[in-house]
């Protein structure tokens, strides 16, 4: 039976969801939501029926049957349409990042888990093949013990929605959190401490911290250097004007991922490429599947809110951290709000 759906949020991401179920089984959209008229046009001409075309989420609710809801607002309108979902038992899945507080994120989960609602984070860089691999080759043993992480991301300045451009600390929000939540996921440990600085280049234009770099330690003596920019320069014409490089030194080998590239450095040997496999459905594909299978079958989605809570309490450790200017553990930070 087709899971309906109602997708909160017809900006980018919500057209890339709306897209994604259109394609593909599964899934039947009852109704699409936003404040804006000239975006439900645009979800008209894709084929949804005007009479589908909502202002207001409790409306759309009230006038339709549906069974989940997919939340793809700004960035800081996401706690509103989650709670009015999971208040009536409906299956959530809300675009990254998951809240932009972490009280807020722990108020969710625990509604959901109070009414028995399923509850996924978007966070599909996870579930990105360079970094399925990664992940595949740290569980199997083939680097052993990672011992240390480098991680780096560039990008030229660009134009970005106007919700993520209007926050302090952009990149940690558009890109940070993705990375931070991959990190958690390849290497399968909780993050223990941050230590944190944002700033913006002294020609930026974007608010305070449009630039960040991290130090990070994991479970098991685990330790991270993560950077990212949303101010680089000179190379707008490589990859979109995106460049990423992540380097796991493991006690066997050392792995690199350069963009979509890895290569395997085992002692003793020659480097080899490592093959990603076949893109077989996309991964937002991944993360409705889950949202399918928890919603009819009652499984539990591994990309689930509670599950997230990990990487909220990462990014609330982050934020202290460049304000206290100390070491900020995102276990206590949890603890507290629990």
């Amino acid at each position: 039976m087709a899971v309906r759906v109602v997708v909160v949020g017809m900006g980018p991401r919500g057209q890339d969801w709306l897209r994604e179920i259109q394609s593909g089984s599964g899934y039947e959209v009852t109704a699409c939501v936003d404040i804006e008229p000239a975006l439900l046009n645009q979800v008209c001409q894709r084929g949804l029926s005007p009479d589908k075309c909502f202002t207001d989420l409790k409306a759309a609710l009230d006038q339709n049957n549906c069974a989940a809801v997919i939340v793809a607002t700004s960035p800081g309108d996401h706690f509103g349409p989650c709670e009015l979902a999971l208040s009536r038992g409906l299956a959530v899945m809300v675009e990254k990042p998951f809240t932009l507080r972490l009280s807020d994120a722990v108020k969710l989960v625990s509604l959901a888990e109070r009414t028995g609602a399923p509850l996924l984070v978007a966070q599909n860089f996870r579930y990105l093949r360079s970094f399925r691999t990664a992940r595949r080759l740290v569980s199997e043993g083939v680097l052993g013990r990672v011992g240390m992480v480098v991680c780096q991301y560039y990008r030229v300045p660009h134009s970005m929605a106007a919700g993520l451009a209007a926050l302090d600390n952009s990149v940690l929000w558009g890109m940070g959190i993705h990375h931070l939540d991959a990190l958690r996921y390849i290497l399968n440990k909780r993050v223990t401490g941050v230590l944190a600085e944002s700033f913006t280049v002294p020609w930026g234009k974007l608010p305070r911290g449009g630039s960040i770099q991290l130090l990070l330690s994991f479970e098991d003596e685990t330790r991270a250097l993560y950077s990212a920019t949303y101010e680089s320069s000179g190379h707008e014409f490589f990859e979109r004007g995106q460049e990423f490089y992540l380097r796991l030194v493991g006690e066997r080998a050392t792995l690199h991922v350069f963009q979509r590239w890895l290569v395997l450095c085992e002692t003793g040997k020659l480097p080899r490429l490592v093959r990603r496999g076949p893109r077989k459905i996309s991964e937002e594909r991944i993360l409705l599947d889950q949202l399918e299978r928890a919603v009819n079958d009652g499984e539990v989605p591994p990309s689930s809110g509670r599950d997230n809570l990990q990487t909220m309490a990462t990014m609330e450790a982050c934020l202290l951290s460049t304000t206290e200017r100390v070491w900020v553990n995102p276990q206590e930070l949890l603890n507290d709000e629990q």
